[in-house]
């Protein structure tokens, strides 16, 4: 049985009609090829910014807000940005092929641009060939793995990156073409209730978190490290965790976990994600997932592009590379 779950009603932002096409005539005089060196990112980005000025007082109040101190939601969305079907050109059979597919760069000035309020944008060398800018769409072999590549079945309950220390502090995915029957799904942790016997459990390093195939790894809980499923305050915790590839360390602690992972289902909401959308979620209190779909390969499937954005890049100084957005794997101990 295909799961679902209630409909986002809450922290939703409309771009009026004047508002939006002020956006695209900016993109469209401003955005340029951002890809062929990491001056040129660097340049891009800043260019970015501008889009900020753009945006209406209660969206920037929103994010703003979001930023210190989050919403019982755990995501804030953005809609009705236009998207011309003819200039982002037809989705690419795969993440890889975006660079040669896709002629105009609109949307990446407005992902970017946006997403700056929450701070700065970073990938890992091991995901997406380290892009800062990620495409998201089918990869037909992909169909039935735990990765957001695939569709067949649903993407399980996860925080982005969870099994390493500097996972994003906030993801942005910008859609360019949906899908009715790809449903973006998340659970908040500042919805849940948490006995205490299972919270005391979660707060302690006794759970094993293996590293995601996305990232090469073999998803299997076993072969990564410990950790603590919650973290930093007692009262209003933060969580790390990827359902697919975790595991507790005895019975207590896996006890603690199912209760946690039943929970989620209990509290999760779901939205459709339609061209235009940009949903920014709080990579540090909501779980998210994807409902199953079946891609058809045609140049018409859905379409996101992602960022993770570390709210303080410095953090992770001593393990990027010489791009500075780009945290290398190799120089890390994932803990």
């Amino acid at each position: 049985m295909a799961r679902t779950f209630p409909n986002l009603e809450q922290e939703i932002y409309v771009l009026d009609t004047t508002e939006a096409q002020n956006i695209v005539h900016f993109l469209q005089d401003r955005s340029f090829a951002p890809f062929a060196t990491p001056q040129d990112f660097e340049r891009f980005v800043t260019a970015s910014f501008e889009v900020v000025k753009l945006l209406p007082a209660h969206i920037l109040e929103a994010l703003l807000t979001f930023r210190r101190t989050g919403n019982k939601e755990g995501v804030v969305v953005i809609r009705h940005l236009p998207i011309d079907d003819l200039r982002i050109g037809p989705t690419p059979q795969h993440w890889s092929q975006s660079a040669q597919t896709k002629q105009s760069f609109e949307t990446e000035m407005y992902l970017l641009g946006v997403t700056s309020l929450l701070g700065e944008t970073f990938a890992f060398d091991t995901q997406h060939g380290g892009n800062v800018i990620q495409n998201i769409v089918p990869v037909r072999a992909d169909q039935e793995e735990q990765i957001g590549t695939g569709g067949k079945f649903f993407l399980e309950w996860h925080t982005e990156d969870a099994f390493h220390d500097f996972h994003a502090d906030f993801i942005g995915l910008l859609c360019l073409r949906g899908d009715p029957n790809a449903a973006t799904t998340f659970a908040s942790i500042r919805h849940m209730h948490i006995p205490e016997q299972y919270k005391r459990q979660l707060f302690t390093k006794q759970f094993y978190a293996g590293i995601d195939k996305a990232h090469g790894g073999s998803g299997r809980a076993e072969d990564g490290n410990l950790i603590a499923i919650l973290e930093g305050s007692y009262d209003d915790p933060t969580w790390r965790l990827d359902t697919s590839c975790v595991v507790g360390q005895n019975p207590a602690a896996q006890e603690a976990l199912s209760y946690l992972i039943n929970e989620m289902d209990r509290v999760a909401r779901q939205f459709v994600l339609q061209p235009g959308d940009l949903l920014v979620m709080d990579n540090k209190n909501v779980v998210h997932g994807r409902t199953a779909f079946t891609p058809r390969f045609d140049g018409t499937d859905r379409w996101l592009q992602r960022v993770s954005i570390a709210a303080d890049l410095r953090k992770s100084s001593a393990v990027r590379s010489g791009s500075q957005r780009v945290i290398r794997m190799e120089a890390t101990s994932v803990h």
